[in-house]
């Protein structure tokens, strides 16, 4: 036997191993895993909720497993993102999830994809997961699911409140996350200003990773037309049912109007010129201040409220960790008639490059 056969071998061998605890499963047996072995999977999200989907989905004995996730590791994901060790920190996150799925099955093919979402990552794909814990990306997902006709599995968690659904719109009862969530409302939490319970994300991504398999091989009921909604203060679990009814409406695309971006790069350039003004603002809570800010941010309570109201004034860049919460920033500060910029990336993307961060104190 050649040394390619004998690996090929091997890794068969470890798959049947990692996947015999499933196999004997009431209902289960060589059917089951036929059909997870034929299964292409997307996963959108590596963070909180898309660390314990994966750890799941790894030993699935799933075909193709597709990450997208822009981010990189950060020291403060490690309580909650499981996958990643502080060895990880600034690496990608997509990437350093890809290689944690290929040590456990050495034959599911992984693609990792370090970019933002994009409907057309859908294509190709039978179930997608929505790990991404972001209304906006939700409802991307959702209408790039809808167009293909492929169900995806979703989950939120936020301080001790976390939920679980199942959405298709080509299934004979179609629901989808416009039929929970109408109004195109933004991205208001998040787990760097409220929190959340580490234990949570792995409680609401375990479930996640069962409507993958229920959905694939048949393993349980999916969560379909039904919301399971979890409590962490006193671990109650309650289900709702979720029906589209004659009333169900989508929201406008202009209701969520997209803020113009900066790049890091870009946002350094503006800095150098002298003949630009720009002013930073940096919407991070107190706690992500003290660990460091791009040079010359000011808080939201410090700007001018006319800044950014009338022609002539000093660009207002906006920051946060990663992008999410200064783009809702922008959003609200445009319903006021004030322009604003996202630094794209956030502070995140900012360190990623090697670009220079100052002590808080320094600024104040």
């Amino acid at each position: 036997m050649t040394t390619d056969g004998a690996d090929a071998l091997a890794a068969r061998d470890a798959r049947r191993a990692v996947t015999s605890r499933t196999a004997v499963l009431p209902g289960a047996g060589p059917s089951a895993l036929d059909a997870l072995a034929a299964a292409r999977v997307l996963v959108v999200g590596a963070g909180g909720l898309g660390s314990p989907v994966l750890t799941l989905l790894a030993g699935a004995g799933l075909g193709r497993i597709t990450i997208v996730d822009h981010d990189v590791v950060d020291a403060s994901n490690l309580a909650r993102q499981t996958l990643f060790s502080l060895a990880d920190v600034d690496r990608p996150k997509a990437e350093v999830a890809a290689a944690r799925v290929r040590g456990v099955d050495p034959v599911v093919e992984v693609v990792p994809l370090a970019e933002h979402f994009r409907p057309e990552h859908v294509t190709g794909h039978d179930v997608v997961v929505d790990a991404a814990d972001s209304v906006e990306v939700t409802r991307a997902v959702s209408d790039a699911c809808a167009r293909a006709g492929v169900p995806f599995v979703w989950g939120t968690v936020l301080g001790y409140d976390g939920q679980v659904s199942v959405f298709h719109d080509a299934a004979p009862e179609p629901v989808d996350f416009h039929d929970l969530h109408p109004d195109a409302l933004p991205d208001e939490g998040s787990c760097a200003r409220d929190g959340v319970l580490p234990a949570l994300c792995g409680a609401v991504g375990s479930v996640m990773a069962a409507q993958v398999t229920a959905l694939v091989a048949g393993l349980g009921e999916p969560l379909l037309g039904r919301v399971l909604t979890v409590d962490a203060r006193r671990w109650r679990w309650t289900e709702s049912p979720l029906r589209r009814g004659p009333g169900s409406r989508r929201p406008e695309a202009s209701a969520l109007p997209e803020p113009a971006r900066v790049s890091p790069a870009g946002l350094a350039a503006w800095l150098d010129d002298p003949a630009r003004r720009v002013v930073l603002v940096d919407v991070r809570t107190e706690e992500e201040l003290a660990t460091g800010i791009v040079p010359g941010s000011v808080r939201p309570t410090d700007l001018d409220p006319a800044a950014g109201t009338a022609a002539g004034d000093p660009t207002l860049v906006v920051v946060c960790a990663s992008g999410g919460r200064a783009t809702a920033w922008a959003r609200a500060a445009a319903d006021v008639g004030r322009d604003a910029v996202v630094l794209d990336g956030g502070i995140t993307a900012w360190r990623h490059e090697g670009r220079p961060t100052t002590d808080r104190s320094a600024s104040d």
